[in-house]
């Protein structure tokens, strides 16, 4: 697995990464901590899985955790996909028919408190 940051926007608080190739438990480690460290630093993050090549399930589950750090923090994690067709069908056999959709998340603004 690459990735690379496309995008550091300090002023916003926002980062982006294009991440390709074989996205698997073994080798997803380094990508992780950029995460934890934007999860620290960013109010938004946005992961282009531009290319990938092969997606284990292990590695699904350490995307959706990190879904869920961003669902407590309240913050937004956008996720869009360009999979490989054997990738996506292997997703699909897992029950995953939209990876984008199943790891994103985006903030809803609270209505304001009525008085």
């Amino acid at each position: 697995m690459e990735y690379k940051l496309k995008t550091d926007d300090v002023k916003r608080r926002y980062r982006e990464y294009d991440v390709t190739g074989d996205v698997s438990v073994q080798n997803i480690e380094p990508l992780l901590g950029e995460v934890k460290d934007c999860l620290a630093s960013c109010d938004e993050l946005c992961i282009n899985l531009v290319g990938v090549t092969e997606f284990d399930t292990s590695a699904l589950q350490l995307f959706y955790a990190v879904k869920n750090s961003f669902v407590r923090d309240r913050k937004k994690l956008r996720v869009t996909c360009d999979l490989a067709p054997e990738v996506a069908q292997l997703l699909a056999n897992c029950g995953v028919d939209d990876l984008a959709q199943v790891l994103s998340f985006g903030v809803e603004q609270p209505d304001a408190p009525s008085k």
